[in-house]
Parts: structure tokens; sequence; C-alpha cells
């Protein structure tokens, strides 16, 4: 006899098989974007045909709404099932952001796709985890006034979303134990006052005429952070800068041009401000370049952070590469620092604390905060200084 089930109620067959559409879907738009993925794409990775899978959505946007709640809802079910301690949140949401590396991505990258009631919908959703967070944090700081409760939540979100873009392969006990650790640092960590510094927002250069190149490039810049790569046209561009017809032509032949010398912009003054040193000031100094390049080119940093995978195949991997070498510099001279770390060990951290500079520079107003400058200096060095368990990230002996 047959098993009746409800309207409402999907077959199991079914169910598995949206679960299995979710979680490629996620695995696809984390990899290549919103608009880098097709419908096809995804059913033909499940072994279906497209009319089947718009069976079980009825849209790409739909696809995509399932596949950011379907994240929240492991978001929720870890905040929920915490205690009291920091410690114990920190853990269980640090367990469900390397069960969905997607997840932060997503949300920083590609909700803004959606159709304005699912958006909305996402958004306070997000807004009840800040809240939920900021309660927790707010029980071990009562000191904080709202806006360092508001920066040390977000730099504890930004530990926890680095496993995005990290790619790397620990093991997942291990990696738990070090974001919580790192988290609870950044959540404990005492912020200086509000003195600005060489690093701040609040420095202003005199204005220059620029060439129409740069003009062009310097639009572009703000129309891909405000608006997504994939949402701006080079005919909105040019008409920016007041140019009509073909004539950006004559200094970018493509959209994706200006996106390439973006990111080498970006990449090129992180590099001018390499220093290579054989003692720790060198990891001072890539994390003051770092922290500078978001603080003072927010927009840039901004593209740099979040539009890699809009890059053409060939610059991309060139750039990649160039990311992955910077983040190594970062390690190597946090382990000339901490020569207990191991390797593995060592890049979480930097991740981490790069996460931190991340997220605090793109989200919200905190980039205008006084003394934002050493504000992240001091959050980004507590999640690379954190003493982790020595079961945890620590070398072998020789």
């Amino acid at each position: 006899m047959r098993r009746g089930y409800g309207s409402g109620t999907p077959r199991p067959a079914a169910a598995r098989r949206r679960r299995q559409l979710v979680d490629t879907a996620a695995r696809c738009f984390h990899r290549h974007g919103f608009h880098g993925v097709a419908m096809a794409d995804v059913a033909r990775q499940v072994g279906i045909t497209a009319p089947a899978l718009y069976r079980h959505f009825r849209s790409k946007k739909a696809l995509l709404a399932t596949v950011v709640e379907s994240g929240l809802d492991l978001v929720d079910a870890a905040l929920e099932r915490s205690g009291r301690p920091l410690a114990d949140v920190l853990f269980n949401l640090a367990g469900a952001a390397l069960e969905r590396r997607d997840l932060w991505a997503l949300l920083q990258r590609e909700a803004r796709h959606l159709d304005e009631p699912e958006r909305l919908a996402v958004r306070a959703r997000f807004n009840a985890l800040v809240a939920g967070l900021t309660a927790r944090i707010r029980a071990e700081r009562p000191e904080a006034d709202e806006g360092q409760l508001s920066l040390l939540v977000t730099a504890v979100l930004g530990v926890l979303a680095s496993p995005s873009v990290s790619g790397l392969r620990v093991p997942a006990q291990d990696y738990q134990r070090i974001l919580t650790a790192a988290g609870v640092a950044v959540a404990q960590a005492e912020l200086p006052d509000s003195r600005p510094t060489s690093v701040s927002a609040a420095a202003k250069q005199e204005p220059v005429p620029w060439p129409r190149s740069e003009q062009l490039l310097e639009t572009a810049i703000t129309l891909f952070h405000d608006h997504g790569y994939a949402a701006v046209t080079l005919d909105r561009i040019a008409v920016e800068v007041g140019l009509t017809g073909p004539s950006i032509y004559y200094h970018f032949a493509t959209k994706s041009d200006l996106l390439v010398s973006a990111f080498s912009r970006a990449a090129h003054q992180l590099a001018a401000k390499r220093v290579r040193r054989a003692d720790d000031a060198e990891l001072d100094a890539l994390v003051h370049a770092y922290i500078d390049l978001g603080v003072r080119q927010r927009q840039l940093f901004g593209v740099y952070v979040t539009e890699a995978v809009n890059l053409p195949p060939e610059d991309g991997r060139r750039i990649r590469t160039e990311l992955t070498a910077n983040v190594a510099d970062w390690a190597t001279a946090l382990r000339r620092r901490r020569p207990e770390l191991s390797e593995p060990a060592s890049l979480v951290l930097v991740h981490a604390a790069r996460g931190i500079v991340n997220d605090v520079v793109r989200v919200g107003g905190l980039h205008t905060r006084t003394n934002i400058g050493a504000e992240l200096e001091t959050l980004a060095h507590a999640a690379l200084n954190v003493e982790l368990p020595r079961a945890v990230g620590h070398r072998d002996p020789a």
C-alpha cells in the first residue's frame, strides 16, 4: 500500500532531488557567480534536464533564494542550539560556516540579484542573526558602546566568513577550533581610543585633473562596487563620464578590461608597500598595507575582494596566483613571528584576519569611524596572535 502525502509535503524522492539541486547550485553560484551559471548547468551536473529542474524551481532567482535560505537555516540552528558562553556560540557558527562555505560569499556578492521580496526577506533574517550575535557579545563586553559592538560583531562575522574565500583544505575539527579561537579573541580585543591615525578614512586628497581613461576606470570601479560587475554595462560607464557612441572603445575594448585594470591597480598598490624584512615587522607592514588600501580606497578594495569571480579565465588565473602569493607572504611572515604554528593553521589565521578587514571596510558605515585604521589593526592582530590549543594548529616537533 502506498503511503499518502499531503499537498504541502514533497515526496521523499522529490525532497532528495530538491536538496541535491540546492547543494549543486550552491557550489556553482559560489564558484562562478549568479550570472555565470545557467539553470541548464545545474541540471546537467545533477543528471536531469533543464525542464525537469523548472518543476522544482520556477526561476534561477528562486533557486538562489532557496540556496541562501537553506544556508541561513543552518546558521539559525547553530545559534539556537548554542549555550550562553560566546565560545560555544562561535564554535557552532564556525561549524555552519564550514559546512556551507558558499553562504557568506553568496550573501555578500549574489543576494543583491534577488527580487525585492526575497532580498528583503534574506536581509531580515541576516539582521536577526546579527542581533542574536550582538546580544551574545554585549553580554561579554558590557562596557562597549553601540558603535564598538557593531564593529566587533562585523569583525567576528568576518572571521566566520573567511572559509568562503580561503579554499583551504584543513581537517574540519581543527579548522572549526581555530576559527572559534580567533573569533573569541577578536570579540574580546581591547579597542584603541578614538584619536585618528595615519590609516584613516578621514584623510582627504586634493582633486587633480584625470585623463579620460582614468575617469573611465574610476567610474567603472564605483559602479562595479555599488551595483556589481554583471549589472553594469560599458554604455553606462561611458554615459557617466560624458562619452557617447563608440568613444569608450578607444580606451577600453571590453568591460572585462576595466575589471582587470582595477585588480591590477589594487595588486600594484599592495606590492608597492611590500616590505621584505627578516624580522617580524614584515607582518605588521603587510597588515598595514592591506588596511590602508581598504580604508583609503574602499570602492577599489570592494571590487578587489568580491569580483574576482567575474575575471576572464586567463587574467583570472594570473590574478588569483597573485592573490595566493600575497596570502602566502602573510603566512610566511606570521610563521616567522610564531614558529610554533603549522602552515595550515597560519593560513587559517591569515584568512581570518583579512576577512575582518574585508567585511569591516565594506559593511555599513564602519569605514568612517574616526580611528578605523588602528581599530582594524588591533582586530586583525588579535586574530593573528591568538593562542591555539596545543592539540590544534601547532607543528609537530622535529
